[in-house]
């Protein structure tokens, strides 16, 4: 094996300077139209290459970079040898395997709190969700706070109630935390389920969208519980995919974000990621044989609809966190 060469400014440019989509290409990827500057790689996760930058995100991981970047990140190599891989050096060229959802190792859910004020006063007072939505979701052990940290939990179980998926949020607006447990499965969704048997689901993003296109429904004289609503933790649709493996549904709707104000790292104008991935997977479930439609949230996300709603038709009361005492 040849030595590493030396780490010179001049191997690092020439190292990062290796086409992506051609490198990914050779090792394996099959590569499809991701939108008008990128290209999406299947069975990956969310994997996307851009055709003007030389680089990579990863929706799944929440990963991004230049070829340097991507050899460290999928072939788990130190920053030498991933300059070393890209200069033709005789490091190993196995070829990755496809994207699954990770299943080494069991999920432990955080410690409880012993009251879930905290988590309470978030979602109503700052992110507008209905108490009744909450609540619901709190006594089916769907959400809870964390102990210590205060953070909002999410949880999606599998068919037998084990946990598969756990999703945490910071309730402090100002400094935004957002984690998936060690663990966590994505493939089993957060699922808010309907009163009686129901064949049309709702898709989102993440949870709290999922809580608000229901707090929505709600405010619109609509009964919430009437039809599934399940959150893909991503633009990933293998939750999805598990939910009608294992229910009896006939429509889906499709109500992801609205990114049409989705920027690149250097403030160049990106896809609308999320209408992009919404109208590709219409298309593949129609073929499949479900109806299909999309919902596209006016703002953002359903989240920010709903927060702007509120800020306009309710008046702006007071509210604390000492005026939530949620003890389940």
């Amino acid at each position: 094996m040849k030595p590493y060469p030396n780490l010179k400014k001049s191997y690092i440019a020439q190292a990062n300077n290796t086409n992506l989509i051609d490198f990914a290409r050779s090792h394996g990827y099959i590569l499809q139209n991701g939108g008008r500057r990128a290209l999406h790689a299947k069975q990956s996760g969310g994997l996307y290459f851009f055709k003007d930058s030389n680089k990579y995100y990863h929706f799944s991981t929440d990963t991004h970079g230049g070829p340097i970047d991507f050899v460290m990140q999928f072939w788990n190599r130190s920053f030498k040898e991933a300059v070393a891989f890209l200069l033709g050096s005789e490091i190993p060229r196995f070829t990755p395997l496809p994207y699954s959802p990770q299943t080494a190792g069991q999920l432990i859910l955080p410690d409880k709190a012993s009251n879930y004020r905290r988590v309470a006063w978030y979602l109503v007072h700052v992110r507008g969700i209905d108490p009744e939505i909450m609540s619901h979701l709190m006594h089916e052990k769907k959400l809870f706070q964390q102990s210590k940290t205060g953070n909002c939990v999410f949880v999606g179980y599998d068919q037998d109630g084990v946990p598969k998926y756990c999703s945490m949020r910071g309730c402090n607006p100002n400094r935004p935390f957002k984690q998936d447990r060690e663990y966590s499965n994505k493939s089993y969704p957060f699922h808010i389920s309907p009163r009686h048997i129901s064949q049309r689901i709702y898709v989102c993003e993440s949870p709290i969208d999922a809580m608000s296109h229901a707090t929505l429904t709600k405010l619109n004289g609509l009964d919430w519980r009437a039809d599934h609503r399940i959150s893909l933790g991503c633009l990933s649709d293998h939750a999805l995919e598990r939910f009608l493996s294992q229910h009896t549904i006939n429509e889906i709707i499709f109500c992801l974000d609205n990114d049409y104000n989705a920027t690149y790292r250097d403030g160049s104008p990106a896809p609308n990621w999320g209408q992009e991935a919404a109208f590709k997977f219409t298309h593949k479930y129609d073929e499949l044989g479900y109806q299909t439609s999309i919902q596209t949230p006016h703002n953002k996300d359903f989240n920010v609809d709903l927060v702007s709603l509120r800020q306009i038709t309710e008046a702006k009361s007071p509210i604390h966190e000492e005026d939530f005492d949620y003890e389940l």
